[in-house]
């Protein structure tokens, strides 16, 4: 077996190349600390957070109108709804322009290409990872460590204020349908109430209860007192004793309680005065506009309690994430690795010299020349 297939080749051919090897190390070695000390530090900024039930923001949950317990955190879905509103194009936008990336990233604006640039370079810089225990990590990275932090914070608070806009939209769109519908309904209760009065001005029906107890008092008394105004003329009218005025006043009496139960009962009556007929008819008119109007005023009273619930909530300022750790100014940078740089390089250095070496050592023999003629 020759030196060559064995590893006693492998290092009789390195010892060999020694020198060159060295070399391309010590060149490798010189030039990745040169690029290496070139490159920027860059530190890293983290805040972490947690979603908030989008449940806080519920009425009946905020004025302890059930029995359900709060859950102050959210779901998956809650954070998984954080996550794509901390990808998405808004808060990227929003990162841009509080913070000029523009002129931070050396980007020409006005360039086609400069919009796409941007967000490019932003979006390596920026990542938003669910960590073990399923909160949200954001982080930043910038060669300002104290801008890293600021913008890190700055995100996170743009996430929450959007979060905070899709609840408080879905709000102001039950507000509004709250709004028109109780407009209708005053306008309805309105025209109830018109209609209410002009029945009861018609049939001089006012308070059903007292008036409908009142003429039944007023008809029992008018039957009653000519029943007995005649029962005293049958006995009394014959009498010589009798004193005829007597008589007279007796039959007055009778013949005014008589018209009064002709008013009271009689269908013919045209007069302003309520009777027993205006009352029949009337009552049940009357009543379904009054338990209508009852009724609408009962359910208005009820929107517009409710309406001042939501109007309430939507006025609350309720995050919707929970905040564990705030971003801080890193105090170690993040990367480069310079150390690691090097050695990778020396070491991938040195491995492509000793196969270049074999490499070189194994066609040594070979007649090159010969072979171009060929």
């Amino acid at each position: 077996m020759s030196n060559r297939d064995n590893l006693l080749g492998v290092f009789s051919t390195i010892y060999r190349w020694r020198k060159a090897i060295r070399n391309i190390c010590l060149i490798t070695l010189i030039g990745s600390i040169g690029i290496t000390l070139l490159m920027d530090n860059y530190y890293q900024a983290t805040t972490i957070f947690y979603p908030a039930s989008p449940e806080l923001a519920n009425p009946e949950l905020i004025f302890g109108y059930t029995s359900k317990v709060t859950e102050y955190f959210g779901s998956d879905r809650d954070l998984d709804r954080l996550v794509e509103i901390a990808v998405s194009n808004e808060v990227v936008d929003y990162m841009v322009g509080k913070f000029n990336l523009y002129d931070h990233y050396d980007i020409d604006s006005t360039s086609k290409q400069g919009p796409h640039k941007v967000r490019k370079q932003f979006r390596k810089l920026y990542s938003v990872l669910k960590n073990k225990n399923d909160a949200i990590e954001l982080s930043i990275e910038d060669t300002d460590a104290q801008l890293a932090a600021v913008m890190a914070n700055a995100a996170r608070d743009k996430i929450n204020a959007i979060g905070q806009r899709l609840i408080k939209s879905s709000q102001a769109t039950l507000l509004a349908t709250f709004e028109d519908n109780m407009t209708r309904k005053k306008s309805e209760l309105t025209t109830l109430a018109d209609s209410l009065n002009r029945l009861k001005k018609f049939y001089n029906i006012y308070d059903a209860g007292s008036q409908g107890g009142q003429l039944a008092e007023n008809l029992t008394k008018a039957e009653s007192e000519i029943i007995r105004g005649k029962a005293r003329l049958e006995v009394l009218e014959n009498n010589p004793l009798i004193p005829q005025d007597t008589i007279q006043f007796i039959k007055a009496d009778v013949r005014a309680y008589e018209r009064e139960l002709s008013r009271l009962t009689s269908p013919s009556n045209k007069d302003d005065r309520l009777n027993l007929e205006r009352f029949n008819e009337g009552l049940p008119q009357v009543s379904i506009l009054a338990d209508l109007h009852y009724q609408g005023r009962k359910q208005l009273s009820y929107d517009l309690e409710r309406y001042n619930q939501i109007l309430a909530a939507y006025k609350t300022d309720i995050p919707s994430l929970q905040l564990v750790e705030s971003a801080e100014m890193p105090r170690i940078k993040s990367r480069p690795g310079r150390t690691v740089i090097v050695l990778a390089a020396v070491v991938a250095a040195f491995f492509f010299a000793v196969l270049a070496a074999l490499v070189a050592d194994a066609y040594r023999d070979v007649n090159w020349e010969e072979i171009k003629k060929q």
